[in-house]
């Protein structure tokens, strides 16, 4: 007769615990690619106590509630974020809604009010940047994961997570790699640079950069006008801003590739040549960076998968909400091109 197969089997096969294996075969939280992994072996090996309908039932159906502090104007970069969001949502049937909070039209006990009717399980913010807010937001009690996050130091006695992605790093290594390539010396950094988290240590990279090849640098040369009061989507308005500088900049590292679009149109009508005469680099890797001429070199960061990853790390918050708080860094691939290569002229 037939020996029966065990969870000490299929935990062998797999090289995991027995503990993990029973959990996943018992509808308990596993990590979810863990609990694939475990179903498709037992089913493999013919596990006689495989029950998926208890396993199904056992797995929670979680409401998320998707909150934007604003529009998501900039759809070349958000849609492939919100793509990882609802495929990850629609694969464990989810229930997912979205809501736009203006924090300037909208009373906070308004939208208070929605979300206790709504009772989500948990929470992604998403371009939500404004400090009062945020704090008030976290105070709710609902597990809550950013994307991004303020640039103003807050400091709160709940549990929060955030995703982000390396921008410090990034920027410091493109600096340290064009100083080191054409001996540059000057930079100049154009974007609010406390418009959230990302753009303050993109400008942090940069200056670090600047500093750690024994160069310096003063605010002073930067374009880093509050973005409530001044349009970096008007050339026009960058160039004013171009002329105020002291010095030409031999580079412009712009906060995004929109702003780096601009800065490119605006040193066009000034008749500055872009790479001879001064270089722009942008960050996001979204289609103006390729449709611009010259193309723009920029960070490029799977977008879709920071979506997933900002799923994963809910879940985990909603299942384990006593954890401490937690920020999770997503890698960025530096993509050099023509905007930065004097080489090809």
């Amino acid at each position: 007769m037939k020996k029966a197969v065990t969870i000490k089997d299929i935990a062998e096969q797999l090289n995991l615990s027995r503990n993990t294996v029973a959990k996943a075969l018992n509808g308990q939280y596993v990590p979810e690619k863990t609990r694939e992994i475990v179903l498709k072996k037992a089913k493999e090996m013919n596990y006689k106590s495989l029950n998926l309908t208890h396993i199904e039932v056992g797995r929670k159906k979680y409401r998320i509630l998707l909150v934007s502090g604003k529009p998501l104007n900039n759809m070349n970069y958000f849609v492939p974020i919100l793509q990882g969001i609802e495929n990850y949502c629609y694969e464990r049937n989810f229930e997912l809604s979205q809501h736009t909070y203006n924090v300037n039209r909208t009373p906070f006990s308004g939208f208070a009010d929605y979300v206790k009717e709504l009772r989500p399980d948990g929470i992604v913010a998403i371009e939500c940047f404004d400090k009062n807010f945020i704090a008030k937001l976290i105070n709710l009690g609902t597990p809550i994961c950013f994307i991004d996050f303020t640039a103003y130091d807050l400091r709160s006695d709940k549990k929060f997570d955030i995703i982000s992605t390396n921008d410090e790093k990034s920027v410091c290594d493109l600096v340290k790699t064009l100083i080191n390539k054409y001996g540059l010396s000057s930079f100049t950094f154009v974007g609010d640079n406390r418009h959230c988290m990302s753009f303050h240590e993109r400008y942090m990279g940069m200056v670090k950069g600047v500093i750690s090849s024994k160069g310096a640098h003063s605010k002073k040369d930067d374009i880093l006008c509050n973005d409530e009061s001044f349009d970096y989507g008007n050339a026009e308005a960058i160039k004013t801003e171009i002329l105020k500088l002291k010095y030409r900049p031999e580079c412009f590292i712009c906060c995004n590739d929109f702003v780096a679009r601009n800065v490119c149109h605006a040193l066009k009508s000034l008749g500055i040549r872009v790479p001879q005469q001064a270089m722009v680099t942008g960050f996001d890797d979204v289609a103006e960076a390729t449709a611009l001429s010259p193309a723009l070199t920029t960070f490029s960061v799977n977008k879709e998968f920071l979506g997933r990853e900002t799923m994963n790390t809910l879940v985990t918050r909603i299942e384990n909400p006593g954890i401490p708080s937690r920020t999770i860094t997503v890698s960025t691939d530096m993509i050099l091109r023509e905007s930065t290569d004097r080489m090809t002229f």
